[in-house]
């Protein structure tokens, strides 16, 4: 399935994995809408893209702003949603709001994205959700991605019948470099040597990683109700 001339929106399409992915789409002749609370960094993605880019300024924990900006697009072809946030801690210790935070934004951010594209979204269209490694692959001190991927996942294969003839896949990404401007330089380097050491492929992903994963979801229309793993073996 060609992406020429089809319309993708993308949430947290400012940076990391939505930004690569914005980038690939635009290259296959799609046109991107980027959405994201940061404005600076959104108008430097869509300027970094050209015109096939523009953007939205929301926060997807917003379900009125999510259904206005959508009911201003017409048709949309594609929706992939990344934006995201970072919860870490012992479960005992984390409070239970930072918890419910996290939920707000990955979980409750995609459910809200997605039915507010539903009415605008092409019947041979398609929906990628971002999961994660952490679930199936769990990690002390982070039981708030466990419990959030778990449920996008399943949510994926439910919707997968409900929706179609739209198609909707779970993206899982590994170990991925994207946190640099987070926890800063020093501490990203020596957490990309440490899990590099530990995978088959001898390197932590890149966003294009990621991005190349989720136009194979965009175009491949026999592909529904999956959950893609993309985390260079790690096991």
């Amino acid at each position: 399935m060609s992406l020429t001339d089809r319309r993708i929106v993308i949430t947290g399409g400012g940076t990391g994995i939505g930004l690569a992915t914005a980038k690939f789409a635009a290259t296959r002749g799609a046109s991107v809408v980027l959405m994201g609370r940061r404005e600076a960094k959104l108008q430097a993605a869509a300027e970094s893209i050209g015109a096939a880019a523009s953007y939205h300024v929301l926060d997807v924990t917003d379900d009125e702003a999510l259904k206005r900006v959508f009911g201003s697009l017409g048709r949309i072809d594609h929706l992939i949603t990344c934006a995201a946030g970072i919860t870490i801690g012992p479960f005992a210790e984390l409070p239970e709001a930072a918890f419910r935070d996290f939920f707000e934004v990955k979980f409750w951010g995609q459910y809200r994205a997605i039915r507010a594209a539903l009415p605008r979204l092409s019947r041979e269209g398609s929906i990628v959700l971002l999961s994660g490694y952490l679930y199936r692959k769990p990690c002390a001190g982070f039981s708030p991605f466990a419990a959030v991927n778990g449920a996008i996942e399943a949510l994926v294969k439910v919707l997968a019948i409900e929706l179609a003839p739209v198609r909707i896949n779970a993206l899982v990404p590994g170990q991925v470099d994207t946190l640099g401007e987070l926890i800063g330089e020093e501490a990203n380097h020596a957490r990309i040597e440490a899990a590099a050491g530990k995978l088959p492929l001898g390197r932590i992903g890149m966003p294009d990683d990621i991005a190349h994963a989720a136009m194979f979801l965009a175009e491949n229309g026999f592909t529904t109700g999956i959950t893609l793993d993309v985390d260079g073996g790690e096991r």
